[in-house]
């Protein structure tokens, strides 16, 4: 692993935790009248579809039997996750899922631990331990009375967010071995279009495809930009980073978005910080930061040895 391949992974994963911030405001927009699933899986297939002609320049399109299951394996997660999300804003609040999903970094330090083992992995606990305290921070401030999570809710996003924090770990296992040599471009292709097929025919199931119907001219615009910019860029940038950086820290950067979203308000919503907010942009910047110095140190033991 080199040093400049480390640098241009954080500056993917930095992009990534941007493209993130900004995919909210951008998902505000399509009508809510629509099955979320349904949206998510025809983002998911739309991407699928993009990479498609890269994926046959590069004459990566020839697939084993065990290559297709370990995609179907990954694409599986996501459908888990993106179906677990939105049954759980159906009972509880974006703010308790948001909370949640802090949860997500140390669940996949927790897989790392088990998948790729490293004695190093300590050395990310406490880093990741303080940008998740300070994402919490970030995220509790909209909290108001009475917005204590569901029995059920807690269940259900919780079995989602195990399969996102296994997601990068299981990613970087499987590159190792019989998705071995699989660049970006078919990781993304196969996982999103696997991905897509588990949410479509859950949505044939549920009914969910009914409300194609309501899908309007202004939804299909916001819906592209969501595909390219908020799906397809974001895991592309997420498996190119996978493999050079630790899987715990890759998904931590998830902080940063968070941290990217209260900036946002900060400067383009005019409001004056909070005492709560600063505390936690504070704790999400050292964590981060030292999240970054354990990478460069990684890399110059690996170097030195």
């Amino acid at each position: 692993m080199k040093t400049t391949g480390l640098a241009a992974a954080h500056a993917s994963m930095l992009l990534w935790a941007l493209l993130i911030a900004v995919s909210f405001s951008a998902a505000a927009q399509v009508s809510q009248a629509i099955d979320p699933i349904l949206l998510t899986g025809l983002r998911l297939l739309f991407c699928a579809l993009v990479f498609l002609p890269l994926l046959l320049r590069e004459g990566n399109a020839a697939m084993t039997a065990r290559g297709l299951l370990g995609h179907a394996v990954l694409g599986l997660l996501l459908a888990l996750y993106f179906g677990s999300l939105f049954e759980a804003l159906r009972y509880t609040s974006a703010v308790n899922t948001g909370t949640m999903f802090t949860l997500v970094p140390l669940m996949t330090l927790a897989f790392e631990a088990v998948l790729i083992p490293d004695s190093r992995l300590k050395h990310r606990i406490v880093p990741m331990l303080l940008a998740a305290a300070g994402a919490v921070l970030l995220i509790m401030k909209d909290t108001g009375p009475g917005e204590l999570p569901s029995p059920y809710a807690l269940t259900v996003y919780g079995i989602g967010c195990l399969a996102m924090a296994l997601y990068t770990p299981l990613s970087q296992r499987l590159k190792a071995n019989s998705l071995k040599g699989r660049g970006p471009v078919p990781m993304t292709f196969w996982n999103m279009l696997f991905g897509a097929l588990f949410l479509l025919v859950f949505c044939g199931f549920s009914g969910g495809w009914r409300s194609a119907s309501l899908l309007t001219l202004n939804d299909f615009y916001w819906l592209m930009y969501l595909a390219v910019f908020a799906t397809l860029a974001t895991f592309w940038l997420l498996h190119r980073a996978i493999g050079v950086i630790a899987p715990s820290s890759v998904i931590s950067y998830i902080y940063l978005s968070t941290l990217f979203i209260t900036l946002f308000h900060w400067l383009w919503g005019r409001q004056m910080p909070l005492p709560l907010e600063l505390a936690g942009a504070l704790l999400v910047g050292i964590g981060m930061f030292a999240l970054l110095i354990s990478s460069r140190r990684a890399v110059s033991a690996m170097v030195q040895s």
